[in-house]
């Protein structure tokens, strides 16, 4: 039987994602399974990528080229097709077809437009400036909930839109730490166990229907309950660290951890006042890093009773009251500034 000698995989019969935010469950996990397994040899990587998400299979080694004397290995598609590639190929397809694998948020940017001369006419664009919306929805995980050791937990939507500010800010000292220089392999899988027992919330209770046999349950963020769960989550990825061949904890980690990177790169970019740096002694900028001066700055602004209020908010309200607290008092400022002129 004659083999198919084509070399392109972008053929009607695949659609390739042109983002995080298009890939299904099953593929978003591929991808990182990929990135985990291959993560020092990212053409590697980037091949078994596109591999998973087309649903191609290396069936078998076939010969070898006459001309570039490199290895041809048949792929088996979706559709029964056949395809003769070299792994060079391969490399260069998915640079190509993927290559939002190597960003987080799918944008690699542009580079620099340059004229016959080699004057620069268009300055290149870095990955995420200026695309504020879109990244908003970067790695917007196609499911809300997954399953884990038979219990159901709630994952963080786009933007982290269903994270509290108490649980964003345990999540926040978390991640800080897993850049610690000299960080040891227990102490990593320690943290993003920590990591995963405060970003998915498992259900508090469920609540009766009017169909009995489908419960509804709901998804409330308690820090104590969390610290319970830390254990759950170092025996799994324990498991997972002696069976290399399975790692979906970690996958499941890394996931969540990039939706967490999303959404704070996204609120820097959506609200910079709040994340500039600024001035040592600007009392917003104070408020934003501090704890006690937070909570108390937006219970006098929202008119809370209760402390716990505003931990329970979900963090874009949060963010919105600071960043209106921060406007306006970057006003007074400023006419503070005129009336002393006068």
């Amino acid at each position: 039987m004659a083999v198919p000698q084509k070399t392109h995989v972008l053929t009607p019969e695949f659609r390739v994602p042109k983002s995080w935010s298009e890939l299904s469950w099953k593929q978003l996990e591929a991808c990182w399974q990929a990135k985990i397994s291959y993560g020092g040899k990212p053409d590697v990587a980037r091949a078994a990528a596109l591999l998973a998400i087309t649903g191609c299979e290396v069936c078998h080694k076939t010969s070898y080229d006459e001309k570039t004397a490199e290895a041809l290995y048949y792929l088996h598609g979706k559709e029964g097709c056949l395809y003769c590639i070299s792994p060079r190929q391969l490399s260069q397809m998915a640079r190509q077809a993927i290559m939002w694998f190597d960003f987080p948020y799918g944008d690699p940017g542009e580079p620099p437009v340059k004229d016959k001369s080699g004057r620069v006419t268009k300055e290149a664009r870095d990955p995420v400036r200026g695309y504020v919306g879109p990244m908003r929805d970067a790695l917007a995980l196609p499911e809300e909930h997954v399953t884990v050791g038979g219990t159901c937990f709630a994952l963080p939507q786009v933007a982290c839109n269903n994270v509290t500010w108490q649980q964003y800010r345990s999540l926040q000292a978390i991640a800080q730490q897993l850049f610690q220089e000299g960080i040891t392999e227990a102490q990593v899988i320690g943290l993003q166990s920590q990591f995963l027992a405060h970003c998915l919330v498992p259900p508090k209770e469920s609540e009766p229907t009017a169909d009995r046999f489908q419960p509804r349950y709901t998804y409330t963020y308690n820090k104590e309950r969390a610290e319970e769960t830390i254990p759950f989550w170092k025996e799994r990825l324990a498991k997972d660290k002696a069976q290399s061949h399975s790692v979906k904890v970690q996958c499941l980690f890394h996931i969540c951890f990039q939706c967490y990177q999303t959404a704070v790169t996204y609120y820097a970019q959506a609200y910079p006042l709040l994340f500039a740096g600024g001035d040592k002694n600007d009392a917003m900028r104070d408020a934003l890093q501090g704890e006690v001066g937070t909570i108390n700055s937006i219970m006098k602004y929202q008119g809370y009773n209760d402390p716990q209020q505003v931990y329970d908010t979900d963090l874009p309200i949060i963010f919105d009251t600071l960043n209106t607290m921060t406007k306006e008092a970057k006003e007074i400022e400023k006419m503070n500034a005129k009336i002393k002129k006068k």
